[in-house]
């Protein structure tokens, strides 16, 4: 069973992702996307705050928090990867901006393509990160779940409608699975981290929470939609590279599933709390 679990997992993570990116385009618009980034000042901060400061961060964190290599190679790689995937949906049930967030989630998995690599081979010098991979995987469970959705709100807006409300529950559901089974499998390696790992995760997600309100702006759902899309990390990405960089120290994927379990509790419990207040 656990074996199941455990090899299923990608998948897992897959769908949620592709149902919750189709959802939001059968959401929004293309319009409604492309008008925030016309925001500047927003755009500039957005990029400031995920590319600048929680990197920064995370560096700082490391160098002061004793770990082993192992545990800091995934953190930083965790810490370096912009652009959670799963972020939009987040905003939306936290009753966050979601147009500027997927606008600003395409922006950021471009940067980090391209930033991830270099940043990991400063850390690791003889580390070599394979980008085509990267970009098909995000392409088929990004991009075209996203393009199909504002496909059918462009051409089909009833039925875009009809399958919105199906979806988003399904995304839900998906969401709750995916939890489950990621503590589920890594239940003893997240026991055996140690604490001063713990607290380094822990802080870098409430500065990088604390960055990305701070900087969001006047307007309030700006600031829950930078706040949650700084604070949560790309996770199939740094899972990607530790996969292929990283597969001979399993102490690197083990960290960055730590991060990624907590980055779930804390967005679920960040999004249900905001989702009590107004926007």
């Amino acid at each position: 069973m656990l074996e199941f679990l455990t090899q299923s997992l990608p998948l897992a993570i897959a769908m949620f992702l592709a149902t919750a990116m189709f959802s939001l385009g059968l959401d929004l618009s293309i319009g409604q996307i492309v008008e925030p980034l016309r925001n500047r000042r927003l755009i500039a901060v957005s990029l400031l705050a995920n590319v600048v400061l929680v990197p920064l961060a995370a560096l700082g964190l490391a160098a002061v928090i004793p770990m082993d290599r192992a545990l800091r190679v995934g953190f930083l790689l965790y810490a370096f990867a912009a652009g959670v995937e799963s972020g939009p949906k987040f905003v939306q049930l936290a009753k966050g901006n979601a147009a500027f967030a997927v606008g600003l989630l395409a922006l950021m998995i471009v940067i980090t393509v391209v930033f991830v690599p270099m940043a990991i081979s400063l850390v690791v010098p003889d580390a070599h990160v394979a980008r085509g991979k990267v970009l098909l995987k995000l392409l088929l469970v990004v991009a075209l779940p996203i393009g199909i959705g504002l496909y059918l709100k462009s051409r089909h807006a009833v039925l875009a409608a009809r399958l919105g409300a199906v979806m988003h529950r399904l995304a839900t559901i998906l969401l709750f699975v995916v939890f489950v089974q990621l503590v589920y499998v890594n239940y003893d390696e997240i026991l055996a981290v140690p604490s001063g790992a713990l607290l380094a995760g822990l802080l870098l997600f409430a500065i990088a929470f604390a960055v990305g309100y701070g900087l969001g702006g006047p307007a309030r759902a700006d600031r829950r939609a930078l706040a949650i899309m700084t604070f949560a990390r790309n996770a199939s990405i740094s899972m990607m590279i530790a996969g292929q960089v990283f597969a001979h120290d399993p102490g690197v994927l083990v960290m960055i599933t730590v991060m990624t379990t907590l980055s779930i509790v804390l967005t679920v419990l960040a999004a249900v709390g905001f989702s009590r207040s107004p926007a």
